[in-house]
């Protein structure tokens, strides 16, 4: 009885350790590039004159690099979300299940919301996933 109590609870020490390492840390996102690549960090500015978002750690990634943020965990094989793509504007899925495209034209950490060029603002925390493509990138396949 006690091994089985044992080897249960080892059990779901792992599961609960596999799932762990699929959440992101507190105020990190994943960042999905067209080239394969991950980087994981805050966000705290996309500039549209620039074309760049910039991460808490200093560091600048050019929009044109960019495939998939994801703000929930550290996943990126959404086929039905991918699905949904029609063209090529950026496409904000929102936890409330909405789904709205067009161009980010800012994000600021101090507004914590994104702006599309419309001037449609979407809060930070409202977000899931944000795509800036729809071809699954060569390196993530």
């Amino acid at each position: 009885m006690k091994r089985t109590a044992v080897i249960l609870l080892a059990a779901l020490g792992l599961m609960s350790g596999i799932a762990a390492g699929q959440k992101l840390k507190s105020g990190e996102q994943a960042i999905f590039l067209k080239n394969g690549d991950t980087v994981f960090g805050s966000i705290v500015e996309i500039n549209a004159e620039k074309a760049s978002l910039e991460l808490k750690d200093g560091t600048r990634l050019p929009v044109r690099d960019l495939w998939l943020i994801n703000f929930v965990n550290e996943q990126w094989n959404f086929p039905n979300e991918r699905n949904l793509i029609e063209t090529n504007e950026h496409y904000i899925f929102l936890k409330s299940g909405d789904v709205t495209s067009g161009r980010i034209t800012a994000f600021a950490a101090d507004k914590r919301e994104f702006e599309f060029e419309s001037g449609e603002k979407f809060p930070f925390v409202s977000v899931r996933r944000i795509y800036f493509s729809k071809n699954v990138p060569r390196g993530l396949r």
